[in-house]
């Protein structure tokens, strides 16, 4: 028979799952308060790099604390599947931490240097139409491609396989595997906001917003879950 995680598993995993989720949330409403992310994304980059400028140290700091939330889901991933082991799942938690940070990161590493050019007095129209363009090319790959799209899809990926195992293992109250499956969709239909502009036949549905909130409604109450279980362990 295959051993009981212990009153330990339990507790750490909820701890870690709040950690990340606290970790996350912080930096994200600063930066929809201070930054209007995430609608601030789909301006003309001469006002995102006017934005950010303006911003100072306090706007790259946050950015930063965001970018850095995403890895701490790393841990939080290792500690569910000890007590949910599932082959596969937590490669797709590493990669995806690791892609969506990357595509964060870029607000810290590379676009305050061009933000800084951008409104150099002493830049020409020319210059900052050539900034602008190295804006577009770093958001679209960085963001888009690397943190939305594969950061995005290999967490639905890592979703799924969480849900099929927290069904068929029945540790927890199987309606958190039916919570957790809700949000599946709203991942999949999210990403015609990156395909639309190149594909204008797919609708574009704007609802990552509710997806991330979604998701992490789910993994609030996966955290519950296990405190519970590791107190009535105690």
């Amino acid at each position: 028979m295959t051993p009981q995680p212990t009153r330990g598993s339990w507790l750490a995993a909820g701890l870690l799952i709040l950690v990340f989720l606290v970790a996350a949330s912080l930096p994200y409403s600063w930066l929809i308060e201070h930054f209007g992310y995430d609608d601030i994304l789909r301006e003309p980059a001469a006002d995102i790099l006017m934005r950010l400028h303006a911003g100072g140290p306090a706007l790259v700091s946050a950015w930063l604390a965001f970018g850095l939330s995403a890895l701490l889901f790393i841990p939080a991933a290792m500690a569910l599947d000890r007590l949910l082991p599932t082959r596969g799942a937590l490669p797709l938690a590493v990669a995806s931490a690791t892609a969506q940070a990357i595509g964060l990161l870029r607000w810290v590493l590379v676009v305050p240097g061009l933000a800084a050019a951008y409104v150099d007095p002493a830049a020409s129209p020319a210059t900052r139409d050539a900034l602008a363009v190295v804006f577009d090319a770093v958001h679209h790959y960085g963001g888009m491609v690397i943190g939305e799209m594969v950061g995005q899809l290999l967490l639905a990926g890592w979703t799924t396989l969480l849900v099929v195992q927290l069904w068929r293992s029945r540790l927890l109250p199987r309606w958190l595997a039916v919570l957790g499956a809700a949000t599946l969709p709203l991942w999949l239909l999210g990403q015609s906001e990156l395909l639309h502009p190149l594909i204008p036949a797919i609708p574009l549905i704007e609802v990552v917003p509710l997806a991330f909130m979604g998701w992490e409604a789910w993994l609030l109450a996966l955290a519950v879950a296990c405190l519970v279980k590791a107190w009535r362990q105690r």
